[in-house]
């Protein structure tokens, strides 16, 4: 596989990370390094161990990959809007956030390993794009003044869940 397709990859599959950085970026500015580096470092880990387990895992997520991502960010997504003064980000909401936007690069793990492509050299570009583009999501949020910034970050992260579901169901 070509830089170009491997680069291509990962612009797509930082898009999801990209949009919860962004809502994340309105609502909380300390937290600029670490979650593009932890989105950054699961798309990097998660198409590997995709590529490890290979074909057999595919048809047992698959079915419902979509399902759990959809319910991730919506879960976060409200959470942020009922508790627009007092939601914050901490570890855990990281750790939740970062595997929830990543479940496609685990499945493009499963892709490259059933084309017998090697792994490490997309991982890492996958990882390396997904921190830039995150970052570059903080840098546009820190641009963004609003009063009620956590419920309008809310919305972004349901409507991705959305999304996710819609393009997984009529896709």
């Amino acid at each position: 596989m070509d830089l170009i397709s491997i680069v291509l990859i990962a612009i797509a599959l930082s898009m999801d990370a990209f949009a919860v950085s962004l809502a994340i970026g309105m609502v909380n500015k300390e937290y600029a390094i670490k979650l593009p580096l932890s989105f950054g470092i699961f798309q990097a880990f998660m198409p590997i161990f995709g590529w490890l387990i290979g074909i057999e895992i595919k048809e047992m997520i698959s079915s419902f990959d979509h399902w759990i991502a959809f319910f991730i960010l919506s879960a976060i997504g409200l959470k942020m809007i009922f508790e627009a003064e007092e939601f914050e980000i901490n570890a855990h909401s990281i750790l939740i956030l970062s595997i929830a936007t990543s479940i496609d690069a685990f499945a493009i793990g499963i892709t490259l390993s059933i084309l017998n492509i090697s792994i490490f050299f997309p991982a890492l570009i996958i990882g390396l794009v997904t921190f830039i583009i995150c970052f570059i999501g903080f840098l546009i949020a820190g641009k963004i003044k609003f009063d009620k910034a956590e419920i309008i970050g809310g919305i972004i992260l349901i409507f991705l869940g959305l999304k996710i579901l819609y393009e997984h169901l009529h896709g």
